[in-house]
């Protein structure tokens, strides 16, 4: 792997610098865990049908979004105690914050799609009158698995900052590609919910709709934090 000399992050081999990028990447983890965990809700609930199981993993996404916003805080602190050069830190602030933004729209999806289960029923209920209904269903779990991958594709680009900045920019464009996935499976859905709409009531295709958005503005926000990842890389190279 090429080694960069990252003239805009000072010495990143050691000092402030180096811990502070530990604990950006450290949180990077930890929203990969909020997002992993969303998964394992929409799986629970649309996949396996479980809601006991689904109510608690949500809750689990909640514990672990809040020690996400923690790992973003102690960025943050770390950033105001002086590490990196002034002009670099702002655009390393809006990556904390746009990383944080991944995590808060799990968990916010997440709390939507348990304060109303019974639209699980009235999906039931439109597939038992036609069977290719269950193609909503599918769909949710394939938008969450990409949901955890455009996720997963973030934290490899910000590890690979420090080291090989061309990786970074190779694992921007892997979100960009994963993000437009989504948004094909997400018009798909969507077109879906109209195709049967007489099968389900008014309430159930809101919160469909809802649930359907909420779920790719997770790939969403990944691809936003991917934009300033792109800002960061050329100021490394520059």
């Amino acid at each position: 792997m090429r080694k960069i000399l990252m003239t805009g992050l000072s010495p990143i081999g050691g000092g402030k610098e180096k811990e502070t990028l530990n604990v950006l990447i450290r949180n990077s983890k930890a929203v990969v865990d909020v997002v992993k965990k969303f998964e394992e809700v929409i799986i629970a609930l649309f996949s396996k049908r479980d809601i006991k199981k689904a109510e608690a993993l949500g809750r689990a996404v909640t514990d672990l979004e809040s020690k996400a916003d923690e790992g973003r805080r102690k960025f943050a602190r770390s950033l105001s105690g002086g590490a990196f050069l002034p002009a670099f830190r702002g655009d390393l602030a809006r990556l904390a914050e746009k990383i944080d933004n991944v995590a808060n729209t799990a968990e916010g999806v997440t709390r939507a799609i348990l304060l109303r289960k019974k639209f699980l029923d009235a999906l039931l209920k439109a597939e038992r009158k036609r069977k290719k209904a269950e193609g909503i269903r599918k769909g949710l779990v394939r938008m969450g698995r990409l949901a955890t991958q455009a996720a997963e594709a973030l934290e490899s680009s910000i590890k690979a900052l420090a080291s090989n900045v061309d990786l970074a920019n190779a694992k921007v464009a892997e979100i960009e590609k994963i993000e437009h996935e989504s948004d094909m499976v997400e018009q798909s859905l969507l077109a879906e919910v109209y195709e049967y709409e007489k099968l389900l009531d008014p309430v159930s295709i809101f919160q469909l709709n809802n649930i359907i958005r909420g779920i790719g503005d997770i790939s969403d926000r990944a691809e936003d934090a991917g934009d300033v990842i792109s800002i960061v890389s050329y100021s490394i190279k520059a």
